[in-house]
């Protein structure tokens, strides 16, 4: 009996530690390598390449990109020279009283030519070749420029250039779009990361809680504890649990939410692998604050569009509103020849330079607005917003600073937390250890032995929780001075 005692007290000492049984441990194993081999496996830059093609997000902002290229095709074919081709043929007949039927033939194809110049002027060519009985072609020249209203290179092109505008804010728009796809697909692969840890983290507290019951019943059968202390440890061991089964939870959603930022099929059995954490920490740099402040403002897709709407279409639509209230003085010039009638001297191309059928005219057409207040609210309408947006983005100016001076503090900040928390693992764990040579030798119970085992939980998370916000700080700040694509090395290309 005395021997029996001894044995267990030794077994509670972990004098004679038992032997591991690791066949289970290493079933799992087999099951779960043969689970992979039908899984998808990602790495971290794997994922961020597959997003860039696959995101549903940048497909839509490429495809609005390709409607501005076309759009700004059309609007610089408005100076193209454009080109039209009409035909028409008729026959007839008639007849009057008992009078045999009388026919008659017309041939008509008018090809033609129209130009508007970037100054306003409307230069058109058109030919006739109409054929009745007889052939008479003719040509005819019309220009037509404004003098006053709808003259000028900035009033007649306003519209090509705020396509122009459009083309370059929906190029910026996927570059923008890019950034924030792949910053978003970083923060999910760290959530996964993170949450795998947590389960990792549970699982060794589960480990530990499951020896404390079994030291626990060693200790009671050998006499050195109390019958009720059991009921600690066992409930520490069932609350362990649940929030391991939380955390695997957790795991799983945030694979779902990791795949669908990367913009592919949730039902996709995908294997993302392990991160080296310092190694992505060290591939970001922390610029000084000023630095942060003005790559902000000059990479901020919000803010450059923003300006080049100020200076381009908003500037243009007032200009656009102070020539619609402008006199409109046109001078028009027309100049025929040929159209002649009959055969003979008139008849085939003789019609067009034999120079007896010729016509030119010259006029000018003036129209004076009176009391026209549309015009006039029109142009208030302009002014203010002109305004507006001149003050929009002053306060965006300052929300962005203020942004910029916000996200570097937050890098600090988590900085300085990931240090602490380091350290303040390093300690519990310490901690830890004495707590479990004092219950080992019996100087403390299995609540105090149960409370170090919870702090050492809650230090490891911790930690590991500072470690993610500060790399999700540098991610972050990254993102809003603009050099996501350039730290991972991805080149917009726009065709």
């Amino acid at each position: 009996m005395m021997f029996y005692c001894l044995l267990e007290t030794a077994q509670a000492f972990e004098l004679f530690p038992k032997s591991p049984d690791i066949s289970g441990e290493i079933a799992r194993n087999e099951t779960h390598d043969l689970q992979l081999k039908d899984k998808l496996t990602l790495s971290l830059d794997e994922a961020i390449l597959l997003s860039v093609r696959a995101n549903p997000n940048v497909q839509t902002a490429r495809l609005d990109y390709v409607a501005q290229k076309f759009n700004l095709w059309v609007q610089e074919w408005q100076f193209d020279p454009r080109y039209s081709f009409q035909a028409s043929a008729a026959f007839n007949r008639n007849r009057s009283l008992a009078q045999p039927f009388v026919g008659s033939h017309n041939y008509d194809v008018q090809p033609a030519v129209s130009v508007v110049t970037p100054i306003g002027t409307q230069v058109s060519l058109s030919g006739t070749n109409t054929q009745v009985n007889s052939y008479n072609p003719a040509l005819s020249l019309q220009v037509m420029q404004p003098l006053l209203r709808g003259f000028g290179k900035a009033v007649v092109e306003a519209s090509l250039n705020n396509a122009r505008d459009s083309e370059v804010i929906s190029r910026l728009n996927i570059e923008g779009r890019l950034r924030s796809t792949v910053t978003d697909v970083i923060n999910a692969y760290l959530d996964v990361v993170s949450a795998e840890r947590t389960v990792s983290i549970d699982e060794e507290a589960v480990k530990r809680a499951e020896t404390s019951v079994e030291q626990t019943k060693l200790f009671i059968k050998a006499g050195r504890k109390a019958g009720n202390e059991l009921v600690t440890v066992e409930a520490n061991v069932a609350s362990t649990k649940t929030q391991l089964e939380n955390d695997r939870n957790s795991l799983a959603q945030s694979r779902y939410a990791l795949l669908t930022a990367i913009g592919i099929d949730p039902n996709t059995n995908v294997h993302f692998t392990s991160l080296d954490i310092e190694n992505l920490i060290r591939k970001y740099h922390l610029p000084t604050v000023q630095q942060t402040k003005t790559l902000v403002l000059e990479n901020d897709i919000q803010y450059q569009t923003d300006r080049i709407m100020l200076h381009g279409q908003r500037s243009r639509d007032l200009l656009v509103a102070e020539d619609n209230t402008r006199w409109k003085l046109n001078l028009s010039a027309t100049a025929t020849t040929g159209g002649g009638s009959g055969g003979g001297f008139n008849a085939g191309t003789n019609s067009l330079f034999n120079g007896a059928n010729q016509k030119q005219s010259i006029g000018l057409n003036l129209e004076i607005p009176i009391d026209d207040q549309q015009s006039k609210q029109a142009v208030v309408n302009a002014k203010i917003a002109l305004k507006e947006a001149e003050l929009a983005l002053t306060q965006e100016r300052w929300n962005k600073e203020t942004s910029a001076i916000n996200g570097w503090n937050n890098v600090v900040s988590a900085e300085r937390a990931l240090s602490f928390a380091a350290d303040a693992e390093k300690l519990q764990e310490k901690t830890y250890n004495v707590s479990y040579q004092k219950y080992l030798h019996g100087l403390i119970d299995s609540l105090e032995w149960q409370s170090a085992q919870q702090n050492l939980k809650q230090a490891q998370q911790a930690l590991l929780s500072a470690r993610i916000n500060y790399l999700k700080a540098m991610v972050n700040l990254d993102l809003l001075v603009g050099n996501t694509l350039k730290t991972w090395k991805i080149n917009v290309r726009l065709q």
